[in-house]
C-alpha cells in the first residue's frame, strides 16, 4: 500500500483535474454554475445543462453515453497567442436531439443533479500517468529529505522562496515544471515557468495568456543551457527582488547550480524510479487488489532502467494490468540493451579513429592521452583561435547590395534610380527615411551621435505592399550598402549553435560594412518566447534572446541601420519591439486609387503620355 503523502498528492491531482473539467464544461455550456455562501465561504454550485433523465445510474454506462453525445463539450478549443478562441462559434453546437435544460429550472432532485455533474467530471477526466509518476517521485524525495508537506507549503507561502529538487529519473527535469504549469496541484497558483536564460520584460511578471499567473524562475541544470555565473546571479537578484519563486530541477545529485544550492530554502533529493514507485503507480490506476494479485510479475520489472516516458507509454487507463507489466519489462530490457550498444559504439568509434589515423597522428593522440598538460593547453589554445577564425568566416546567407549612383551621367538613357523620394504611398515610412537621411549626414559630419538617431524600424504590411522595395530605395537614398537577410536564412543552420552563429555573423558582417542598412525579412519567424517546460522552448527562447542581444546588447551597432519586415507584427515578441530595439513600427497599407496612379506613373515614365493620349494622336506625325 502506498504511503499517506503519496496517496494525498494523487488525490489532490485528481481533484484539481476534475475541477478543471467542470470549469471547461461551464465555459462550453454543458454545465451551469451559480454561487452560494456556505459557512461564510463563497462556493460554486454546478448543474447540468442537459436533461439528467438520460442517465441510468450506472457510472460506466453513463460515461459511455456522455462520450457518444456530448464529447465536444469536454474538449478545449484552439486558442491564439492571447488566449482567445480561434473558432467561430467558440463553443460546440448543442445536439438537436437533446433537450437543453433551462437555467431557471428548479432543482427538485438534488441527488440526480449531483450525479449528473459527477458523470461530466468523470467523463472528461483523463489521468496523466506521467504527472502521477512525477508526483510520486516528488513525494519520495520529500520523504528521503525529511521535508513535510506542511513545511513545503509554509515556504511556498513566503515571498521569493527558493527550491532545489534533484531526482535521478530520466525526464524529471522537464516533467516537474510542466506539472506545475499545466495543473493547479501546487498551491497559490496558477503558475507560469520562465527560463533563467530569458530576457525579462515587466509584463511577463503580471499577465500571461490572458490569465493572471504567478511566475516562477526555472534554473536549468544542464550546463549547456545554463547562463553564465554572472548572468545567473543577475537573474536570481531580479527574481528575488520581485518576490518570484525560484525552482532548480536536476536529474543528477550535483546538477543544481551552486548559487541556488547555497541559498535554497528547501532542498529535495530522490533516488529515482524503483519497483515501489512502479507498484504505487499501478495501484493508483488499477487498485490495490490487482497489484497484490500480480506482485510476482511486478517484481520482474527492472524499474531502474525505466524513464518517465516509458511509464506513460506502458501504463494506460483501461488497459489490462498484465499488458502494462509486460510492456514495462520489455521497455526496461530495451533501455539496458541500448545503453550497452551505445557503450560498444563509443569504444568502436574510438578504436576506428586510431586505426584510420596516420602513425604520426596516432603518436600525437597517444601523447595527448598520456596527460601532457602543457600540450593540451597549447592545443586547446590553438584550436580555440582556429575556431574563432572559422566562426568569422562562416557563411551567413546574407546578400550585400551596393547603392546605385544617383548622378550617373554615363548612361543618360537609363531608367531613374529607385529612391525613397520617388516612392508613392509609403506615408510615415517615407518621412522616417527622409529624416534619417538628414541625421546620417550630420552623423558622418560628427555633429550628431548615433544614439540620438532613429535607426531601427519595424516595417509591416500585407504581402506585395513593397517592404523590400522600400529597403532598396532607402539604400539608394542614403548611398550606403544594403545587407539583406531573413529569419528563414538564419534557421537553415543544422543545430541551435549554427543558427545563433548565423545571426551573430550577419550582424558582424553589417558592422564591417558600416554605415549600412541591415534588412531582416520575415522577422516574425523568430517567434515568441515560451514557457520553459513547453516543447522546444529552449530553442526558440535562445533565438529570441540572441536577437535581443544583437539589437541592444553589449556589442554596439553604431553605423548599422536595422529594418525588419513582417506580414504579421502581432507574432513578434513584445521585447523585440521595445525601446532600443525595433521600437519604431510603421505599417504600409494597401495602395488606394491615387497611390496606384502614382506607382504607375513612376514605372511607366515617358510611356505614360503615349498611353493616355487620344487614339487619333498615337503614332501621328507632327
Amino acid at each position: 500500500m502506498m504511503d499517506r503523502l503519496s496517496s494525498f498528492l494523487l488525490r489532490r491531482l485528481a481533484h484539481v483535474e476534475r475541477r478543471a473539467v467542470r470549469r471547461l464544461a461551464v465555459r462550453n455550456g454543458l454545465l451551469t454554475m451559480s454561487t452560494a455562501i456556505v459557512n461564510g465561504y463563497v462556493v460554486g454550485r454546478y448543474a447540468p445543462a442537459f436533461d439528467p433523465s438520460h442517465l441510468t445510474g450506472d457510472l460506466k454506462q453513463d460515461r459511455q453515453w456522455m462520450r457518444d453525445h456530448l464529447t465536444a463539450f469536454l474538449i478545449e478549443g484552439p486558442q491564439d497567442g492571447h488566449g482567445r478562441p480561434v473558432l467561430v462559434p467558440a463553443v460546440p453546437v448543442w445536439p438537436a436531439h437533446l433537450v437543453r435544460r433551462s437555467a431557471n429550472e428548479t432543482d427538485t432532485n438534488l441527488a440526480a443533479i449531483a450525479y449528473a455533474v459527477r458523470v461530466v467530471a468523470e467523463t472528461g477526466y483523463a489521468p496523466s500517468v506521467k504527472s502521477m509518476a512525477t508526483l510520486l517521485l516528488l513525494a519520495a524525495a520529500m520523504e528521503q529529505s525529511g521535508v513535510t508537506l506542511r513545511d513545503l507549503v509554509a515556504v511556498l507561502r513566503q515571498p521569493a522562496p527558493v527550491f532545489s529538487v534533484a531526482v535521478l529519473a530520466d525526464g524529471f527535469e522537464r516533467a516537474l515544471p510542466q506539472l506545475i504549469e499545466d495543473t493547479e496541484v501546487a498551491p497559490f497558483g496558477p503558475y507560469n515557468g520562465v527560463a533563467a536564460d530569458f530576457a525579462f520584460t515587466d509584463d511577463l511578471w503580471r499577465w500571461v495568456d490572458s490569465e493572471t499567473r504567478r511566475i516562477f524562475l526555472q534554473v536549468p541544470a544542464d550546463e549547456t543551457n545554463r547562463p553564465s555565473r554572472a548572468g545567473l546571479r543577475g537573474q536570481l537578484l531580479r527574481a528575488l527582488a520581485d518576490g518570484t519563486p525560484v525552482l532548480a530541477v536536476s536529474e543528477t545529485h550535483n546538477g543544481v547550480p551552486e548559487q541556488v544550492d547555497l541559498t535554497c530554502d528547501v532542498s529535495l533529493t530522490g533516488d529515482g524510479i524503483d519497483r515501489l514507485l512502479v507498484a504505487d503507480l499501478l495501484e493508483a490506476i488499477y487498485g490495490s487488489e490487482a497489484v497484490m494479485r500480480h506482485d510476482s510479475s511486478i517484481a520482474r520489472i527492472d524499474a531502474e532502467a525505466l524513464t518517465l516516458d516509458d511509464l506513460a507509454i506502458a501504463i494506460r487507463s483501461g488497459r489490462p494490468i498484465l499488458s502494462s507489466i509486460e510492456a514495462l519489462v520489455g521497455l526496461a530490457a530495451l533501455n539496458r540493451e541500448d545503453k550497452r550498444d551505445q557503450k560498444d559504439e563509443d569504444k568502436t568509434g574510438s578504436s576506428r579513429r586510431l586505426v584510420t589515423q596516420s602513425p604520426s597522428e596516432r603518436r600525437e593522440q597517444t601523447s595527448r592521452n598520456a596527460g601532457n598538460t602543457d600540450d593540451r593547453a597549447s592545443s586547446t589554445s590553438t584550436s580555440s583561435s582556429k575556431s574563432k577564425g572559422r566562426s568569422k568566416s562562416k557563411p551567413t546567407g546574407a546578400e550585400v547590395i551596393q547603392p546605385e549612383p544617383i548622378d550617373d551621367v554615363s548612361r543618360p538613357a537609363a531608367p531613374p534610380v529607385l529612391r525613397v523620394e520617388t516612392l508613392t504611398g509609403y506615408g510615415a515610412a517615407k518621412d522616417w527615411a527622409l529624416g534619417l537621411k538628414v541625421d546620417l549626414a550630420d552623423y558622418l559630419g560628427g555633429e550628431l551621435p548615433w544614439s540620438q538617431m532613429s535607426t531601427k524600424l519595424l516595417l509591416s504590411g500585407p504581402p506585395g505592399t513593397g517592404k523590400t522595395t522600400f529597403a532598396r530605395a532607402l539604400c539608394n537614398t542614403l548611398q550606403v550598402p544594403l545587407v539583406v537577410t531573413s529569419v528563414s536564412t538564419w534557421l537553415q543552420g543544422e543545430y541551435l549553435h549554427d543558427v545563433l552563429d548565423r545571426m551573430a555573423n550577419t550582424f558582424a558582417e553589417a558592422r564591417r560594412h558600416a554605415p549600412c542598412i541591415l534588412f531582416i525579412d520575415e522577422v516574425d519567424g523568430i517567434g515568441q518566447r515560451a514557457s520553459a517546460s513547453r516543447p522546444y522552448a529552449d530553442y526558440w527562447n535562445a533565438c529570441v534572446n540572441k536577437l535581443l542581444e544583437l539589437l541592444d546588447g553589449a556589442i554596439k551597432t553604431d553605423g548599422v541601420i536595422v529594418v525588419g519586415a513582417t506580414n504579421r507584427p502581432g507574432e513578434i515578441d513584445e521585447a523585440i519591439r521595445r525601446s532600443g530595439r525595433l521600437e519604431t513600427h510603421i505599417e504600409i497599407p494597401r495602395p488606394d486609387i491615387p497611390t496606384l496612379a502614382g506607382i504607375l506613373a513612376h514605372h511607366l515614365g515617358a510611356d505614360l503620355d503615349a498611353i493616355t493620349a487620344p487614339d487619333g494622336e498615337v503614332g501621328a506625325q507632327p
